[in-house]
């Protein structure tokens, strides 16, 4: 029984040790690479990733035969970033930010395909939308989602990509490589934007909120009517939601060099 256990156990840290070497700079990875860099045979190295595989924590590409992180990792460590206190770090500056700019206010998280919002802050003219707290919208045409792609790394992108980016609006990027250019654009000047590609008449600026690593784990918007969201008016939000973010960000720790 002790040495069942004992089999047991010493697979859970082979798989812990396989989930945690994977890296930004190395997303994927093979099975004789794993084996060589942990020691480990590599019938056992095949028969952990198939069992990591089976619960979506890990995914093996098709056209390199190597394995990458699965969406299943995203969605834990979700919940982990709906632990921390974000909701309180960022409501008073999201309600400064509402009432300053007249737009309604979120604050998202990214959870596999989707957006999920933390705190929502309405202003006298908010528009009215259907979004609340733990409301779930898509990523690939919202700007906030959008910009948590931009910064989740290329992995995961292409994850998102090849379930297919659906056509909500006939604004809405549905072309992989055009879709990871916009991706470029966001890292590029800071913020995001999408102008009607999930709602018609609709338009959302978003700016990153980073945790004391500096790692963008959330994103604040302001959403409202087209018609409000001029060139002018945009590039003035992008300006007020970047310098909130950070705001928020020196809350949770994170100030800039």
């Amino acid at each position: 029984m002790k040495e069942e256990q004992d089999n047991l156990l010493s697979s859970v840290r082979n798989a812990i040790k396989i989930l945690r070497s994977f890296k930004m700079d190395q997303p994927q990875k093979g099975v004789r690479e794993l084996a060589a860099e942990l020691g480990l045979g590599k019938s056992s190295v095949q028969r952990i990733l198939a069992t990591l595989a089976s619960e979506g924590l890990v995914h093996k590409n098709a056209e390199t035969n190597k394995y990458e992180l699965g969406l299943a990792v995203v969605e834990l460590s979700s919940i982990v970033l709906g632990n921390i206190d974000l909701h309180t770090e960022s409501l008073p500056v999201l309600t400064n930010l509402a009432n300053k700019c007249g737009e309604t206010a979120h604050l998202a998280i990214l959870e596999e395909s989707h957006v999920v919002y933390l705190c929502k802050v309405e202003s006298k003219n908010s528009y009215n939308l259907p979004s609340h707290l733990g409301f779930q919208n898509y990523a690939h045409c919202t700007s906030s989602g959008k910009l948590l792609l931009a910064h989740i790394g290329s992995y995961i992108v292409d994850l998102v990509t090849r379930n297919g980016l659906d056509s909500i609006t006939p604004h809405t990027i549905t072309d992989p490589d055009i879709f990871r250019q916009e991706l470029k654009t966001i890292l590029n000047q800071g913020y995001s934007v999408s102008v009607e590609e999930f709602n018609l008449g609709v338009t959302s600026v978003s700016a990153p909120v980073r945790d004391h690593t500096g790692k963008v784990i959330a994103a604040i918007n302001l959403v409202g009517p087209s018609s409000r969201f001029s060139k002018q008016r945009i590039h003035y939000f992008a300006s007020e939601l970047i310098r909130s973010g950070d705001l928020i960000s020196e809350r949770l720790g994170y100030w800039k060099r």
